[in-house]
């Protein structure tokens, strides 16, 4: 099947940098859509410079594509989240239209289809809203709980041994690998993977994991005893505005992480969901081999 232009946005984003490189390995077309152009991995991709709430720069990034890779960029110094990811869809949503994008993929979130006081997760039933209605082709991606998600603490775990962890030690989740995704997304922008007929599509990880497995996980690989801290609900704020969050996104975060506390952000359709391969001792494993491949 032969892919037209490959509109990536997001594209020095942890997914869409994946997307890319792998879209170059496979000599398929795409183009970069990045506000800062220093940060392109690769200067040789085509690309376009565009500032998401800019109508105009979005339009002309659209431009002569046949299908778009779209995100809702997560801003912890935004003072309006929510108000932001809406500008931001509505923005996409025109540029389609005028730019006439015939196939849209949407990087959502499981746990998009709940209706109210989901945090960041309505900023992808935002995203997701803004395409129900258009008549071009779209696909819904909803990947689980990052595993890159835990990086920023490994510092902590190997200085200190423990894990700081916003939820309950036993809380077993749906997690995933960024790469994983990524090769998932990208065989769908190459036609290898005809999911017309499966508008919305979920994926896992191989298998549930909970704070103290991932601690036990983190002790394997440091070689190294490694204990889950939960953080205390009434310090959640504390927490978020210390790590650099506005007031608004910090709540944003407490919303969606009292909504997976709750057991409520589960795929909408458990019978459908795809199962990715790779497991979180796997994923960290390659992490400390990068990192000890950059300290050599």
């Amino acid at each position: 099947m032969k892919c037209g232009m490959n509109i990536i946005v997001g594209a020095t984003g942890q997914i869409g940098s994946l997307i890319l490189r792998q879209l170059k390995d496979a000599n398929i077309q795409a183009r970069a859509v990045l506000r800062n152009p220093a940060k392109l991995f690769d200067k040789t991709l085509e690309f376009r410079q565009a500032d998401l709430f800019s109508l105009e720069e979005v339009k002309r990034a659209f431009e002569g594509g046949s299908t778009a890779f779209l995100i809702t960029p997560e801003d912890p110094n935004s003072n309006d989240p929510i108000g932001d990811a809406e500008k931001i869809v509505e923005n996409y949503r025109s540029a389609v239209i005028t730019t006439g994008i015939q196939k849209v993929i949407v990087l959502s979130s499981i746990g998009a289809h709940l209706q109210e006081n989901t945090g960041n997760l309505a900023m992808s039933r935002i995203l997701e809203q803004g395409f129900e209605d258009l008549a071009v082709e779209k696909i819904f991606i909803r990947p689980s709980y990052y595993y890159s998600n835990w990086l920023p603490y490994l510092d902590i775990v190997k200085q200190y041994g423990t894990l700081p962890t916003f939820f309950p030690e036993n809380l077993a989740l749906d997690m995933n690998a960024p790469e994983d995704v990524a090769k998932f997304i990208v065989l769908v922008l190459s036609g290898k993977i005809d999911n017309a007929s499966q508008k919305i599509i979920e994926l896992t990880g191989p298998g549930l994991y909970s704070s103290s497995d991932v601690a036990t996980i983190l002790s394997k690989v440091f070689g190294k005893e490694v204990q889950a801290q939960q953080i205390p609900k009434e310090n959640w704020r504390e927490t978020l505005l210390s790590a650099g969050f506005t007031e608004n996104a910090a709540k944003n975060i407490m919303e969606m992480t009292q909504v997976v506390v709750d057991g409520m952000a589960i795929p909408e359709n458990p019978d459908k969901v795809i199962r990715l391969s790779t497991t979180l001792q796997k994923y960290f494993e390659g992490q400390t081999a990068i990192e000890d491949g950059i300290s050599t």
